[in-house]
């Protein structure tokens, strides 16, 4: 008798595939021998849905591809990212892309105002932390104004030099914290209109500051045309409606060692 064949199973599933694709349309090669990590942390944003996928605004992976792979988002609906100036040299594909405090930043495309007001999150993982001279610009808004968000460290004249800064759809409602040379996850989380949190590592705080309508500007990440650079390492980011900060670490925490294990 005759035996029914069964097609084969697609090795990854179809989001991630849709990833690989771009990736490969975008010319990188590199990322081929991390594709089960890439797909592994995709899959479980996939798993968790909403915030973490369905809706999120802007994500990418600097880990795992190649310097043409850095613009590519995690998803085809998200807007590509343009590249200011980073070259080969700035990327480890096992720590991420490096800044140099000068020339080098991407423009993510997504603005604060894509999001509403009081229902927002954005978060970058850092691993290489360097001591920086004024402002580490790690996601950043263009121009100083009412409703802009914000993560980076400031040198306050030597005082304290490893400070983190955020802000979240404010003008003011920074958040002072000695971090310091802390290489880990930050991230900022807005669900109520009086106040947001702030996520540093395996820590969190709550910063009680009114929001305002979000800024009509595009998020940067390690600096911005109009603003400061930071020369730090950093090896993914995110930016989208609100969701739990400390789960989304865990995730890319799996992520690296998953890469840095190939």
């Amino acid at each position: 008798m005759g035996k029914w064949i069964l097609p084969a199973r697609a090795p990854f599933s179809p989001q991630a595939q849709d990833y690989f694709d771009r990736l490969d349309t975008a010319g990188d090669t590199t990322y081929t021998p991390y594709k089960q990590p890439l797909a592994n942390y995709i899959d479980s944003l996939v798993t968790l849905g909403g915030a973490y996928w369905d809706d999120m605004g802007s994500a990418a992976s600097f880990v795992g591809v190649g310097i043409q792979g850095v613009t590519v988002p995690l998803k085809s609906t998200m807007t590509a990212l343009t590249n200011n100036n980073f070259v080969a040299g700035d990327l480890n594909q096992l720590t991420g892309l490096k800044g140099d405090a000068s020339t080098k930043y991407l423009d993510t495309g997504s603005k604060f105002n894509d999001f509403p007001q009081n229902d927002f999150s954005m978060s970058c993982n850092i691993t290489e932390f360097l001591q920086e001279t004024t402002n580490g610009a790690y996601l950043m808004y263009q121009s100083f104004g009412d409703g802009i968000s914000q993560i980076s460290t400031q040198n306050d004249q030597g005082v304290n030099p490893n400070n983190l800064i955020t802000r979240c759809n404010t003008r003011t409602g920074i958040s002072n914290i000695d971090i310091g040379n802390l290489e880990d996850f930050y991230g900022i989380n807005r669900t109520v209109s009086t106040e947001y949190s702030v996520q540093y590592g395996a820590s969190s705080t709550t910063v009680t500051e009114t929001s305002q309508a979000p800024a009509n500007q595009i998020i940067s990440i390690l600096g911005a045309s109009t603003q400061l650079k930071a020369n730090a390492r950093m090896a993914t980011y995110h930016i989208g409606p609100a969701l739990n900060l400390a789960t989304l670490r865990g995730l890319q925490a799996t992520l690296l060692s998953e890469i840095a294990a190939i």
